[in-house]
């Protein structure tokens, strides 16, 4: 594989795909919520990415399963599997690419809440799994450690997610990450969410001269009392890479 194919899919993954980072679909910003002891949540999402560099679109399908289970009541284990399929890049002249990514292990930990705050912090782990070989991993395990903060008044709710990312690789991209983000999200009647979502990570290519931003707007319907329905679409650009995505997904509780 080319250096250019490697560096275009490595820039797709950390613009989509920021290690150990799962927030409920379709936020980026993670939330303080978890599921209760001896709960589990098992969310299916899907993103149609086109991304546009050098003059050339790309397209992509990132696949997600991410398995939550309530270890206690304030802390979950999850497990993350990604599946990524990439069009043949134009720009690098090369084929299509398919196949699962790094697999995620992260705890995630609501260590404070009184009234209408509350605080999370989220440790993790990512494994070499995907074929570093083809684009589709790091080929070496790596870490992250996230704190998040929720204030919620009435329908609102406001979150703040900071972050770091030791970005261990094999492909000389920049190991340390920093990401930073915040959302609004808007409860309509017992079923509707509204979400807004906004933030910035250091960027992994060492030649750009900025880091990838992002926004999000989307809806989350309950369909059920264990079930949820999300849509979304997101904007993405750094100085060298834009990118759309159209994101969909279910949250199922048991």
């Amino acid at each position: 594989m080319t250096r250019q194919r490697h560096r275009s899919l490595l820039l797709l993954c950390s613009l989509f795909v920021p290690p150990a980072l799962y927030a409920a679909h379709p936020l980026i910003t993670e939330d303080t919520a978890t599921q209760g002891q001896g709960n589990f949540q098992f969310e299916l999402t899907n993103e149609h990415i086109v991304t546009r560099e050098g003059g050339f679109d790309q397209p992509s399908v990132l696949t997600n399963g991410v398995l939550a289970y309530g270890a206690t009541d304030s802390a979950d284990i999850i497990v993350t599997a990604p599946y990524l399929r990439v069009g043949a890049s134009a720009l690098a002249g090369t084929p299509a690419e398919s196949g699962f990514t790094d697999a995620g292990l992260d705890l995630k930990w609501r260590f404070y809440e009184k009234d209408r705050v509350s605080f999370a912090l989220k440790p993790g782990l990512t494994f070499p799994t995907g074929d570093e070989t083809r684009g589709l991993g790091t080929g070496r395990v790596t870490w992250s450690a996230y704190l998040t903060a929720s204030y919620h008044p009435g329908p609102w709710n406001l979150l703040l997610h900071l972050g770091h990312v030791h970005h261990n690789n094999t492909f000389n991209e920049r190991r340390d990450i920093w990401h930073g983000s915040a959302a609004l999200v808007r409860q309509f009647g017992e079923s509707l969410q509204a979400v807004v979502d906004t933030g910035i990570d250091t960027n992994t290519d060492r030649r750009a001269r900025s880091n990838p931003t992002f926004l999000i707007a989307g809806l989350i319907w309950s369909a059920r009392k264990n079930l949820d329905l999300d849509l979304g679409y997101r904007l993405e650009s750094s100085d060298t890479l834009r990118a759309r995505a159209l994101l969909a997904g279910l949250a199922w509780r048991w």
